[in-house]
């Protein structure tokens, strides 16, 4: 793993992500990059009412200079040996930080599920939960309270009905492997017998041959309550999901598992997408 790149709005809880993934740049050897993305709305600012910034170039360095503030705690807390970077823009969030992902050639892109809204967070999502299914490189979701502490046991949730296919498990393996953590898969279906599903449940492990792990294949139809209650008894450090892809209609009026998960799970949570 190369290049962390963190996204940050700079509140308390998001910051704590900025903590989280410096100490884990740290660990992989990576470089560290902190974004912030602002918006500067008012067309007249001087119509604003209270403490606005009068341009959008004094937006931008107040915004900036915090951020650089918060690369030189990181610094100085985790290590000079630290490459950290601090890159602040201005745009559409979403879009924007996959641009700077991109133009890095990021491994991994680190966020916080709760920002400065936590109560709408929870309710409605946040800009992480519909990251989502919009990354195009791993995510990784960390709420805010999580410390640090090298990954040992994950938990991986897998659909049998519409399984991954090889490549995705790749990066499965890759990241078990930099992370150095056991896999511990589960799978959760309402006919486990069904012999077609038994079929692809070998296939999975074959798959994984490479790594530690185990595989459990539980009854039910309650996904997230399933791998919660199966992260608690296996004491889980993390849970990596890999979301399917859905078209827009039905993005408009449902969420996905994945989704749900990054916003209510209180351990990181790791979402592989199919893209990459």
């Amino acid at each position: 793993m190369k290049t962390i790149v963190v996204a940050t709005d700079l509140t308390a809880n998001s910051n704590k992500a900025a903590h989280f993934a410096a100490q884990l740049a740290r660990d992989q050897g990576a470089k560290l990059i902190l974004v912030n993305i602002f918006r500067y709305w008012p067309s007249n600012p001087a119509e604003v009412v209270g403490d606005y910034p009068l341009s959008r170039e004094e937006m931008h360095d107040n915004h900036q200079r915090e951020l650089d503030s918060l690369a030189a705690l990181l610094t100085k807390k985790y290590g000079t040996g630290l490459g950290i970077e601090s890159q602040t823009e201005e745009g559409y969030v979403i879009p924007t930080i996959q641009g700077v992902v991109n133009d890095k050639k990021a491994d991994l892109l680190v966020m916080s599920p709760i920002g400065s809204a936590p109560q709408g967070a929870q309710i409605m999502g946040s800009v992480a939960t519909e990251m989502v299914t919009q990354t195009t490189v791993p995510l990784l979701i960390v709420p805010p309270s999580q410390q640090y502490s090298p990954f040992k046991n994950a938990v991986l949730g897998v659909d049998l009905d519409n399984p991954p296919d090889a490549l995705v498990f790749d990066n499965v393996l890759r990241f078990a492997e930099r992370l150095g953590c056991v896999v511990n898969v589960i799978s959760v279906h309402n006919q486990p017998e069904d012999p077609a599903i038994k079929k692809r449940a070998e296939h999975i492990r074959h798959l994984l041959a490479s790594v530690p792990h185990t595989f459990t294949l539980k009854k039910g139809k309650e996904i997230y309550e399933t791998l919660m209650d199966f992260s608690v008894s296996t004491k889980a450090d993390l849970m990596i999901m890999m979301p399917q892809k859905h078209g827009w209609f039905w993005s408009v009026f449902n969420q996905g598992e994945t989704e749900r998960m990054a916003r209510l799970t209180d351990i990181p949570l790791l979402v592989l997408a199919p893209g990459e």
